[in-house]
């Protein structure tokens, strides 16, 4: 039997996607859940499963074509002997068969089994040639070579084909690193062994592989000193607005102990500042934009040019939320390993003001408005080059610790792509985090067909007037503007200001003793 693999909807408004590159190739067997292609839409940077086990038969669309949503890209045959065959290469191999479309999900079983250890070629190195990033690719390579046999007589363990050129070097590193990296990394024929990354638990980013290419090869970076200096988090997490959310931990352990790697992962921040700008000593520099970027650009203009824009500021006393996250935060952060986050109580109440304001909770169809009974609510995350809303998919019937939780999961996962197709969709309102970087107003662009999009800046502590006992007096209040951008075509100023006056009320009313249950 022979399976079609169609272009899948990555997004309620999205109508088609790009195919940034294959990861395997015609002939190739495949087992359900394995990623097929990398693809890239304006709202999501991810990998494809296989829908089915079997033997790639054929690939309609190659790489770097855009194509509508539910175009055939490729053929799987299910036949009995592309059936047969994946049994023996569990018992040879656990590590080809992962449960779900992760990328990392090959590595993690590498180093579980005893006899792939591979104790010689760790011992034979000196031990200050950084014996850690060395046993990662030697423990990784025989899995790319039982999927794509292509032995060389040089190195110790047959050298991957250059499809899977990628697979066959797998480090920290090169797992974490976005599509569009990759393909500057394949360009240039670099090894990504040699590469340190500055981003998310140690993924390479865009500047460490120009900042290498400046270098020049003959003097490659170490391997074992990622020593990026710490950064607010985005979008999540912020000194003053949202708690940093835990670095995503190694997925692939080495067979040996190795403390320091992890040390170093655990303290790399989610977000890198690009580097600085080089001296001129030329013209200038055209950089191609991602398919991500090119994406969002052409969703931006669309919504810029279709939706009338309107904005409503007010600003929030943030006394009581700050002092209920300061008196649960080392206890409730002992108890479930994360902090508590701004985000998740300005998102408990929003979804308290959106069941009062339910036009606000809608999208705009041409003639008519689908009032949402779903409470969906999308969080801007930053990534590399880029930005991802995933959705906390019925937020409102969440305790606040729950929300705060989905908050920390899902933007740790947007930004090591690993997000499910059903974590993009479905989206009813948006709250953008733009205070982790010190913003104090700012106007964003409604993620349309939602109708608002709120956006909540820097808590700043600030000189104000307050009434005590009658008396008004001046004191230090850590204060936060709150931004809506809504669409003028459906909501009107006296509607979305009355919205952030319920939610200014709640903020400011909120009692210390407030359950995170």
């Amino acid at each position: 039997m022979v399976t079609t693999i169609k272009m899948p909807q990555l997004g309620e408004s999205v109508t088609e996607g790009t195919i940034e590159r294959w990861l395997v190739k015609e002939g190739d067997q495949v087992a359900q859940y394995d990623p097929l292609f990398e693809v890239v839409t304006d709202k999501v940077n991810a990998e494809v499963p296989a829908e089915v086990a079997g033997t790639i038969t054929r690939i309609i669309v190659g790489d770097g074509e855009t194509v509508k949503v539910g175009t055939p890209l490729a053929e799987i045959d299910e036949g009995s002997d592309a059936a047969a065959e994946p049994a023996p290469l569990v018992a040879e191999a656990p590590a080809l068969e992962m449960p779900a479309p992760e990328p990392v999900a090959v590595a993690e079983p590498v180093a579980a089994p005893e006899p792939v250890t591979a104790p010689e070629p760790v011992t034979a190195p000196e031990p200050v040639t950084a014996p850690e990033p060395a046993s990662e690719p030697i423990a990784s390579e025989p899995v790319a070579a039982a999927a794509v046999p292509a032995p060389m007589a040089e190195p110790p363990a047959p050298a991957p084909t250059e499809d899977a050129e990628d697979a066959g070097r797998a480090t920290d590193a090169s797992m974490r690193m976005t599509p569009a990296v990759r393909r500057l990394v394949r360009e240039h024929s670099i090894d990504v062994g040699q590469l340190s990354g500055s981003g998310a638990a140690g993924r390479v980013t865009r500047d460490d592989v120009l900042a290498y290419i400046e270098r020049g090869a003959a003097t490659p970076a170490p391997a074992s000193a990622p020593t990026p200096e710490p950064e607010p988090v985005a979008a999540a997490a912020a000194p003053d607005t949202a708690p940093a959310a835990p670095a995503t931990p190694p997925s692939a352990p080495t067979p040996a102990p190795a403390p320091a790697p992890v040390a170093a992962a655990a303290a790399a921040p989610a977000y890198a500042a690009p580097a600085p700008m080089p001296a001129p000593v030329g013209g200038d520099t055209e950089v191609p934009m991602s398919q991500m970027r090119k994406g969002i650009a052409a969703k931006m203009t669309r919504v810029k040019q279709t939706v009338p824009h309107a904005y409503t500021v007010i600003e929030v006393d943030m006394h009581n939320v700050v002092r209920w996250r300061e008196t649960n935060q080392a206890g409730y952060k002992a108890r479930e390993g994360i902090g508590i986050s701004y985000v998740a109580a300005v998102i408990k109440a929003v979804t308290e003001g959106l069941r009062q304001h339910p036009t606000l909770n809608s999208q705009f169809a041409e003639d008519r408005i689908i009032l949402k009974q779903a409470m969906n609510i999308g969080i801007a995350v930053a990534v590399d080059n880029g930005l991802l809303v995933p959705v906390i998919a019925n937020a409102d019937q969440l305790s606040i610790s729950g929300v705060n939780h989905r908050v920390q999961d899902l933007a740790a996962r947007a930004r090591t792509n690993k997000l499910r197709l059903d974590e993009i969709q479905g989206g009813t309102f948006t709250v953008n985090n733009t205070g982790w970087f010190g913003s104090v107003s700012s106007m964003p662009i409604v993620n349309s067909p939602e109708v608002a999009i709120l956006s909540m800046e820097a808590i700043v502590k600030r000189p104000v007037v307050v009434t005590i006992e009658g008396e008004d007096v001046i004191t230090i209040r850590p204060m936060m503007n709150m931004t809506c951008s809504f669409d003028h075509r459906v909501l009107d100023g006296a509607q979305v200001g009355n919205f952030l006056a319920d939610v200014r009320k709640r903020l400011e009313g909120w009692d210390p003793a407030t359950p995170l249950g």
